[in-house]
């Protein structure tokens, strides 16, 4: 599993870990928005090869999504914004997620057969 390191987090948007945790190689990130009360809760954990989001409004949870099989985990920016994007290596299937951090907080996460 490839993944950013925290300086990476730090020197492309700012942000710090919440949490880490050596033992499973996890990083835990907030960011919140600036146009409104919503903030994305993402981690992902080298030694379990996992990502997890939390998409919350003013502090009440919205969603949660998670998925092992986790391929690359890598920072992003292009016209459509900036964030973290994930390939999961699940079989016989493409899965990815999209957390925008810029210019606003979101999150994509698709899984589609491959046939």
């Amino acid at each position: 599993m490839e993944f950013p390191n925290t300086d990476d987090f730090l020197m492309e948007f700012g942000i710090e870990p919440v949490e880490i945790n050596p033992s499973l190689s996890l990083c835990r990130y907030i960011k919140k928005s600036h146009n409104s009360e919503l903030e994305v809760d993402f981690s992902f954990s080298a030694a379990m090869g996992s990502f997890q989001v939390v998409l919350r409004l003013a502090e009440h949870e919205l969603a949660i999504v998670s998925s092992e099989s986790v391929k690359i985990v890598e920072l992003v920016r292009d016209d459509a914004g900036a964030g973290v994007h994930v390939v999961f290596d699940i079989c016989n299937s493409t899965s990815e997620a999209w957390v925008m951090l810029e210019p606003d907080v979101s999150c994509r996460w698709w899984t589609l057969r491959n046939t």
